[in-house]
């Protein structure tokens, strides 16, 4: 059998066998329904609302040109992406078992080269099938074209990468002066974008009148048609051109100059290939490893917070759920990204209006970071829980190992649960801190009058809600830890999965919402006593009241849910 014919009968024989084993799946109840809420969810979300027969021109024109720039502009910093970043290596990766499999076959360079262009092409072909159901009825009549258009672009911008790593390899091998001609040249074209967008934006300026109707639409539409943008953008409207065609004769007119482009990178490709056959090895070798140790929790990765300095000493003497405390905040993993997703827009709104504000800049940033860090402190009681897993989550593959610790089940999940509620409500009280101290942001007297009542209530009432919805998903580990997603390779995909957290993250907002019943009617109740004589400052009462209920709650429903975890069959309830 040749080379190509193995290849596809192991091509066709893995996606027979993933779709046997999807199917057999279903006959456990948990995945049937997961797979019907999966499905009605896809529907009732995306599918049914397609529809290519309508016009292109019943689509408002603002939303049809920002389709298209974002077409444009996603080519675009592709391309510069493809020499600007990444490491100075081929590109072309091959998982565990090609390595295995195909390189000590009788198969060459050329072979495996092609081998690996099949796949990419093959996952240009799902992306132009996505772009179609999700883009395509924006921009385009006809769903054909579009798929055509769209995976001849992919298909290229698949090869420009490719070839771009090949010459990144080769200038890496040149040393010093093969990396001061690589960034120059990028430097040259990234200086040249600037000066041509400056140069635009002096000749057409930023509208006064951006409120009118028609405004900003018209500015965006004369930038982009000015002579020096238009030959920056000329790359990406190449590619794009065919997908964006309103009818098959402008199609078949923007065809040519795509398919010339990609058979010149074709031939760009093997021209500039460069052997590749030791770092697909020692990639595979390192994600084989990186897997393993992400199974066995021993993975620490590069540059993250796992190989920080412990959060605090640990003494050997002292109550034993502590231990379980700091080993969560030790081997947090979503920590750094939860913390500059918080972080990250306050930094930015603050350079910006600093730089904006001149001379009021303390002012002028105080106005808009305070308003901004309590926002931030109340989503962080929704976002929070998802976001910071440093819990039973985290340890899902391991509840075998926490129930064999000489623990009660309730001081397990009591410690699993407070690394998580320490992180938040440090973020929390911390944001709160910073709305408070810079004010609301606006010489009002009535956010004035209740801006510190409120905001001492919030202190107060954020961190016991952020607690009760961490308890309710690590409750969901618990009750059902085949339903939740572990951290972890492996775990279960496809649209089973997919209905299965959709109706854990139901159930979970329906418990918490009942859950916070008897502490809003509690907060009422001190709020409606107390006001006649306390006025504004009932608030604080009132939602260290509503706290405090909360509290309760879930310190009796860790009591409870201790001993469903003491009862827990791992054998049977372990996620697959």
């Amino acid at each position: 059998m040749s080379f190509p014919g193995a290849v596809l009968f192991l091509w066709l024989a893995s996606t027979r066998n993933r779709l046997r084993l999807q199917v057999l799946r279903l006959r456990k109840p948990r995945y049937l329904v997961g797979a019907a809420v999966g499905l009605f969810y896809i529907y009732s979300l995306f599918l049914r609302r397609l529809d290519f027969t309508g016009p292109v021109a019943a689509v408002p024109p603002g939303v049809r040109l920002f389709a298209e720039l974002s077409l444009v502009g996603s080519v675009l910093v592709t391309l510069f992406s493809a020499w600007a970043l990444g490491p100075d290596r081929p590109s072309l990766t091959f998982t565990e078992t090609e390595v295995v499999q195909l390189f000590p076959a009788p198969v060459t360079r050329r072979s495996l080269l092609h081998y690996k262009l099949a796949r990419g092409a093959m996952g240009a072909a799902v992306g132009a099938l996505f772009a179609t159901l999700f883009v395509g009825r924006v921009v385009s009549p006809e769903p054909a074209l579009f798929f055509t258009g769209a995976f001849l672009s992919l298909g290229t911008l698949y090869l420009h990468g490719i070839a771009a790593s090949f010459m990144r390899t080769r200038w890496a091998g040149r040393g010093r002066r093969g990396q001061v001609e690589r960034w120059v040249g990028v430097g040259l074209v990234l200086a040249a974008v600037v000066m041509v967008v400056f140069s635009t934006l002096e000749t057409y300026p930023f509208p006064r009148t951006v409120g009118t109707p028609g405004a900003l639409r018209h500015w965006v539409e004369a930038v982009v048609a000015s002579p020096g943008l238009s030959a920056v953008l000329w790359p990406g409207r190449l590619l794009v051109a065919p997908s964006l065609a309103r009818d098959a004769s402008a199609f078949w007119s923007a065809l040519p100059p795509v398919v010339v482009l990609a058979v010149a990178h074709y031939v760009w490709v093997r021209l500039a290939e460069v052997p590749f056959e030791e770092t697909a090895v020692t990639q595979a070798e390192a994600r084989v490893r990186e897997q393993s140790q992400r199974l066995s929790g021993t993975l620490v990765r590069k540059g993250g917070l796992g190989a920080r300095k412990a959060p605090f000493r640990l003494s050997a003497r002292g109550r034993p759920e502590v231990a379980l405390i700091w080993k969560n905040l030790i081997t947090r993993k979503r920590m750094a990204g939860g913390v500059w997703m918080v972080m990250a827009p306050l930094l930015l709104a603050a350079v910006i209006v600093s730089v904006m504000g001149e001379s009021n800049v303390f002012n002028d940033t105080r106005r808009v970071v305070g308003p901004m860090a309590t926002l931030l402190a109340v989503m962080m009681t929704v976002v929070g829980p998802s976001a910071f897993r440093m819990d039973l989550r985290m340890d899902l593959p391991k509840l075998d190992l926490l129930r064999a610790l000489p623990l009660a089940g309730w001081q397990v999940v009591g410690a699993e649960l407070a690394a998580s509620a320490l992180v938040v409500t440090s973020l929390q009280l911390g944001l709160l801190a910073v709305g408070l101290v810079c004010g609301p942001g606006a010489e009002d007297d009535w956010l004035m009058t209740y801006w510190w009542p409120g905001g001492l209530a919030l202190a107060a009432l954020l961190p016991s809600v952020a607690l009760a919805g961490l308890f309710v998903q690590n409750g969901a580990v618990v009750l059902f830890p085949a339903w939740v997603p572990a951290d972890r390779v492996g775990s279960a995909r496809g649209i089973e999965a997919l209905g299965q957290r959709l109706l854990t993250l139901v159930g979970s907002l329906v418990v918490s919402l009942l859950g916070l019943v008897p502490a809003a009617l509690v907060g009422s109740l001190v709020a409606f006593v107390a006001w006649s004589s306390l006025d504004l400052w009932a608030l604080p009462l009132a939602g260290l009241a509503a706290a405090a209920v909360l509290l309760t709650e879930v310190g009796l429903g860790v009591l409870w849910l201790g001993r469903a975890f003491e009862h827990l069959d791992v054998s049977e309830d372990r996620p697959e």
